[in-house]
């Protein structure tokens, strides 16, 4: 018996220095990496996703608003992104790809979609060659919850869920129609208004009961999916040491990314209001 348990102490030293061992070697790679930097600037969608609450300002094409998105663009350089990461709603890098080298030659209007707006204004004036899709496809069944709750006495918590959503995008509203988009996209991106869209999903996790819990279910496949999207984020941002990425992405991803960069060793988080207020 002595005999084992002297070999299995031994194993477990060995195994011990083994592990603390490559410890060590991962946090000299990471201390001897210049560590890449990222900003992420959420925004309402321009262009409805079928969101269970949207805003009601998304009128880009007047010149009021397009000079505000001119505006915005000039306060974005200031970061001197490397590389520029989308959502949609292009499929596809190719695609994506496509459409701004279409633009770059002058033979595509944009869209209202923000990525248009936004990303391919300030890739061509940054002289970038490209834009990066970071989009996964979201595994989200808000209206498999919302039913279950109306039909098992949760009412209530279902209208706290669209009074706290709608509160979010009034707000939006009517900082956009009083102060104009920019003073808008700076509101969405305090921490205040990331932590008001976030606390929807922690809401949705209380519906079900002791046998089902529907809404942690559902809400567990919206980390899933933003897991994915931040495994992209990372991927583009670690090509090369010292990258400057941008992305911009729906508001309601920003809680769950922001933390996931601020935890990996390997990258950067860097609050994009200092560089629109």
């Amino acid at each position: 018996m002595k005999k084992y348990l002297l070999l299995f102490s031994i194993s477990f030293l060995l195994f011990q220095n083994a592990i603390t061992g490559q410890a060590s070697v991962e946090s000299d790679v990471i201390k001897n990496q210049s560590l890449s930097e990222v900003c992420i600037m959420g925004v309402l969608h321009f262009v409805s996703k079928n969101n269970s609450v949207s805003q009601k300002y998304t009128s880009v094409q007047d010149p009021k608003s397009q000079k505000e998105i001119k505006d915005l663009v000039q306060r974005l350089k200031k970061f001197r992104p490397t590389k520029i990461a989308v959502e949609r709603p292009y499929k596809s890098n190719i695609e994506l790809n496509e459409a701004y080298q279409s633009y770059l030659k002058g033979e595509y209007q944009l869209s209202d979609e923000e990525t248009d707006q936004i990303a391919f204004r300030l890739a061509k004036e940054l002289g970038h060659e490209k834009l990066y899709l970071v989009y996964s496809q979201v595994n989200f069944d808000f209206e498999k919850a919302i039913t279950f709750a109306k039909t098992n006495g949760q009412e209530e918590l279902v209208n706290t869920i669209y009074a706290n959503a709608q509160g979010l995008a009034s707000d939006y509203d009517s900082i956009a129609n009083s102060s104009g988009l920019v003073k808008a996209i700076t509101y969405i991106n305090t921490p205040e208004a990331i932590n008001q869209n976030h606390l929807g999903y922690q809401l949705l996790c209380q519906i079900g009961n002791d046998s089902l819990q529907i809404g942690a279910e559902v809400v567990g496949g919206w980390y899933t999916s933003n897991l994915k999207i931040f495994e992209n984020i990372r991927t583009v941002s670690t090509t090369h040491q010292n990258e400057r990425v941008l992305v911009i992405y729906g508001q309601g991803h920003c809680k769950i990314l922001s933390q996931l960069v601020k935890d990996s060793p390997l990258l950067n988080l860097v609050p994009v209001n200092q560089f629109l207020e």
